[in-house]
């Protein structure tokens, strides 16, 4: 895990821990309390992308920088993940890693 790491300062330590502890309440709809069920979700805007042409090319630049490089090597994929609100945006995300390491194996 991530905030186990060795010479992790503390400050990026603090901010992993801020993120992990935002994103569970967020799966768990616990992020804006009481509510019923249906809640408008404001996304701090240091974790947006926002200067794209392809949102799945810069989705996917930004999670996995080096890729091609590193999707052989399981910590690297391992300390990263996209979560999309529907079945659909992974699907086109699949389709384009894929499509970045098809020719790759050998």
């Amino acid at each position: 895990m991530r905030l186990l790491q060795n010479g992790l300062q503390k400050f990026d330590a603090r901010q992993i821990q801020e993120f992990s502890e935002w994103i569970v309440k967020l799966g768990d709809g616990k992020l804006f309390e009481p509510n019923d069920g249906i809640a408008e979700i404001q996304i701090p805007s240091k974790l947006l992308i926002t200067n794209f042409v392809d949102s799945v090319e810069a989705i996917v630049a930004s999670t996995y920088p080096g890729l091609i490089e590193n999707f052989r090597d399981l910590n690297f994929l391992q300390c990263r993940a996209i979560l999309a609100s529907i079945i659909e945006t992974i699907d086109q995300i699949n389709d384009y890693v894929l499509s970045l390491i098809h020719g790759t194996f050998t």
